[in-house]
């Protein structure tokens, strides 16, 4: 039964291959179509050489060569879910070619519209490679020999010894300056993109499982962050007492008396799903429908919402910090974060619908099974699908790749517990990349709907339900992450939760009193616990002249600065997005959490069913539980570009005369200096000159984003700019590679913006091109383009990772265009 896996990871390919429009849709399942039923087909027909092209493997045959009564039910309930995707035109299935075989806009019309007359008589086990135990829900019983590690309500482990000013639990770093003297001095937002191409999706996925693994609530044991006197936004009237309110962790009662403080993880330790199920059967229970395997949703298949007629037996604790709407009106969830911002919540829905789906085609594949054998298997595969995900995508697009060991096995000593220093420092990474808004954006990447400043996307389940979560996600991967550094925009620096005064925050601060409340170890000394030399200079920390001299000026010493803060500003590691401190950190806990789970995927699934999980990346998910249908192969990642060359026009007028680039056969030839500008709605992008042969580029460093462009070529003459060629271009994923955007245009001898060579008059022919602008600050605040349909788009030239045929244009009246009385050279890159 190789493949009937596959089916349930195939998806709803009905919906998720229909081409989004600008339109707010509400989510609905499609109508089921007629199914075909055991009867339709004897099972001893079907043979293993030429079904649905070899999927079903050797080992699935009966002695005499032919495929069992199950795997022949497999085979038609996959023949059922092509029927449905049938009428989708150019299916594009990833990785697997084989999958692009049934296109067909017949619908299969056989007696029978239900799944009730499959074999009654197969058990569970007869499902290849899916485990046959499954995890408990709090945690426990993972490990056999210590049935309680890894459960909800156990400590936080450390790797450095802790620091108390007392020993015990009193605060660390009584003597550093102010957590929001640090902020305003070192985090300071310059807006600048990930040097990578991550996209924003890497920040929210590092927040959803943050959320899985790890939650430390706040008591009641005041400790305020002192604002400095004068601070712009905390105290602009200078009186000098204003502070910011902050509550010290929840910790385990039996220390920080004669032992030092140790605080608590409240949820499971394991990447289990619990951010989804719950860590405790009560919750568990209650998100359930307890019939089919399925799990609780709203209108719009958006998650359940957390009131009496949902939940009659007492509704759920779901956070409410910024207080938008009332308590009922949240989106309940697995954790009580579920609703932090909307982002979050998109992708708490989207594994909702991914359980559901797969509860639906387990239960379709065999009508055998109970509500909790259903349950249980869907759980078993999402779980496994965030473990791959996680490891095989995120992992390597933060830390670099190949980093992490190689998986050797479940190892019953290795203790998985969450390390203090990587959930109160270095697993807070994600902050630095948040931009100051949230976009919501169509399937081709075009803006929808009024973009949401960051600071009134938390807590804001009404942003969900207006919107879905299909415009919510496209952005997630249509949009590069601000970079990893100590920079955080002011909308969580300044505004979290609401304005100063009114439920303001400032996260950095949090963060660095969070470290201190806990006794973090300092920097210098966390790095020897984890074996790494220490620094014995800012320079060794960090190349960037400005941060060192800050750093000094804070905290006078290499061996007093706070682990958050350290971790942010050291300089990257070659090929990830953080540096060495903080990726040593990382890479301990995840590989501890994933050696020491006795479910792991790769210990529990085998054959098809974990061939098929390491094949599934989040893109597959998206794609199978929304209406999305472009997206990039890896949504971790944002980097298109576009590109092309400025040629000469092959006429006798243009290049008979022309030195030094032209010559007398007619050739055309590069154009050097050429003016070259990237134009959305009427506004400028960005603009570049041509190298020495004529090329030039536009990429995400210059403001690049999914939607609707024009590249214009521009004459100028003295400070008048004018457009000669056009050429409409859009790009619709985060890989789009548009290539030979190219243009021929007429160079009059007697054009006075010329020299005799071709080239705008001082071009510097020493260099390799022209002069370029400056780029300016990548912030995410700008407005998407809204161009008009024009001849060229969407005709091909999108598709990721190839170049589109040459569009060169050559210089005629009706391209004129006076679009621009004037050109400022000191003009930003288009910033969102």
């Amino acid at each position: 039964m190789e493949n009937l896996f596959g089916r349930w990871a195939e998806g709803r390919q009905a919906s998720s291959r229909k081409a989004s429009t600008s339109k707010k849709k509400t989510h609905k399942r499609k109508p089921t179509r007629r199914r075909l039923k055991p009867e339709s087909l004897e099972a001893r027909q079907l043979l293993a050489a030429n079904i649905f092209q070899n999927d079903v493997l050797p080992q699935h045959l009966n002695d005499d060569g032919l495929v069992s009564q199950v795997d022949a039910s497999s085979i038609i309930h996959r023949m059922n879910r092509q029927s449905q995707s049938g009428t989708t035109d150019s299916v594009r299935r990833r990785d697997h070619a084989h999958d692009e075989m049934m296109e067909t806009s017949d619908e299969v019309d056989l007696p029978g519209d239900d799944t009730s007359d499959l074999p009654s008589d197969v058990p569970s086990e007869t499902l290849e490679g899916l485990p046959t135990e499954y995890r408990s829900i709090d945690g426990s019983d993972n490990n056999l020999e210590n049935t309680e590690l890894g459960t909800a309500g156990t400590q936080l482990t450390r790797v450095a010894d802790s620091d108390y000013a007392d020993g015990i639990s009193e605060p660390a770093g009584e003597d550093r300056p102010s957590a929001r003297e640090i902020s305003n001095l070192l985090a300071t937002d310059e807006e600048l993109i990930s040097d990578r191409d991550l996209s924003a999706f890497v920040y929210v996925w590092g927040q959803f499982i943050d959320h899985d693994i790890s939650r430390t609530p706040s008591g009641e044991e005041s400790f305020d962050i002192e604002v400095p006197i004068g601070d712009e936004y905390f105290d602009p009237f200078g009186t000098g007492t204003e502070t910011i309110s902050l509550t010290r962790s929840t910790y385990d009662s039996e220390t920080g008396v004669d032992s030092a403080r140790e605080q608590i993880n409240v949820i499971t330790t394991w990447i289990d799903g619990s951010v989804i199920y719950g860590s405790d059967d009560a919750t568990a229970t209650a998100l359930r429908t307890l019939s089919g395997g399925l799990l609780k949703t709203s209108e719009g298949d958006l998650l359940p919402f957390n009131n009496a007629e949902t939940f009659p037996d007492g509704t759920l604790t779901m956070d409410n910090d910024a207080g938008i709407v009332p308590d009922d009106e949240l989106f309940a969830a697995g954790d009580v974060r579920a609703n932090e911002n909307i982002e979050l919540t998109a992708i708490q829905t989207l594994f909702v619908r991914e359980h559901n789906r797969l509860a639906e085609e387990i239960a379709a594949a065999d009508a055998t099974l109970s509500d909790e054998e259903i349950y249980q298997q869907a759980r078993a595969i999402v779980v496994a699908e965030l473990q791959a995900i996680t490891y095989n995508e995120w992992l390597p697009a933060v830390l670099g790749e190949d980093v992490l060991s190689d998986y050797q096995g479940y190892d019953s000593s290795v203790d998985p517990t969450i390390a203090n220093e990587f959930s109160t420092a270095a697993f807070r990474f994600g902050h630095s990349l948040l931009g100051d808004d949230v976009e919501f954006l169509d399937n081709e990447g075009n803006e929808i709907a009024e973009e949401l400043p960051l600071s009134q996307a938390f807590s804001n389940p009404e942003a969900v339900s207006e919107n879905g979560i299909d415009s919510i996600i496209k952005y997630l991967a249509a949009d590069p992450s601000s970079e990893l550094d100590i920079q955080v925009v002011d909308s969580v620096r300044n505004f979290l939760f609401g304005p100063p005064g009114s439920g303001g925050f400032d996260l950095v601060s949090l963060n660095i009193q969070r470290g201190r409340d806990h006794g973090l170890s300092d920097y210098n000394t966390t790095r020897v616990a984890y074996g790494l030399d220490p620094v014995e200079s800012f320079a060794d920390i960090t190349s960037d002249p400005d941060v060192q001299e800050k750093l000094e000026q804070l905290y006078g010493s290499v061996d007093d600065i706070d682990l958050w803060v350290g971790g942010l500003v050291e300089d990257h590691v070659e090929g990830g997005s953080v540096g060495e401190t903080f990726q040593t950190i990382i890479t301990d806990q995840f590989e501890r959490l994933r050696d020491a789970d006795r479910f792991w995927y790769e210990n529990t699934f085998s054959g098809s069913a974990l061939a098929e999980i390491q094949g599934t990346t989040l893109a597959d998910i998206v794609e199978r539980n929304t209406e999305l249908t472009d997206l990039q192969d890896d949504v971790f990642f944002f980097s298109s570009s576009i590109s092309g060359t400025v040629t000469t026009e092959a006429s006798d007028r243009s290049v008979s005369n022309a030195k030094s680039r032209s010559n007398n056969s007619g050739t055309p030839e590069g154009v050097p200096g050429q003016i070259v500008q990237l134009v959305s709605d009427g506004e400028i992008v960005a603009e570049t000159t041509t190298d020495a042969d004529g090329q030039y580029s536009f990429d995400v460093q210059d403001g690049l984003r999914t939607g609707e462009y024009e590249v214009h070529v521009i004459s100028q003459t003295d400070d008048v700019a004018t457009t000669i060629a056009v050429e409409a271009v859009a790009i619709t994923t985060g890989d789009v590679h548009l290539q030979n955007i190219d243009f021929s245009i007429s160079v009059d001898d007697n054009d006075p913006t010329m020299d005799q060579d071709n080239s705008p008059k001082g071009f510097d022919h020493g260099s390799d091109s022209g002069p370029r602008s400056e780029p300016g600050p990548q912030s995410k605040s700008d407005q998407r383009s809204g161009l008009g349909q024009r001849p060229g788009i969407g005709s091909g030239n999108e598709q990721p990772g190839r170049g589109n045929q040459s569009l060169g244009h050559s210089l005629r009246p009706d391209l004129v265009d006076p679009f621009f009385s004037g050109r400022d050279d000191t003009f930003r890159n288009r910033s969102r």
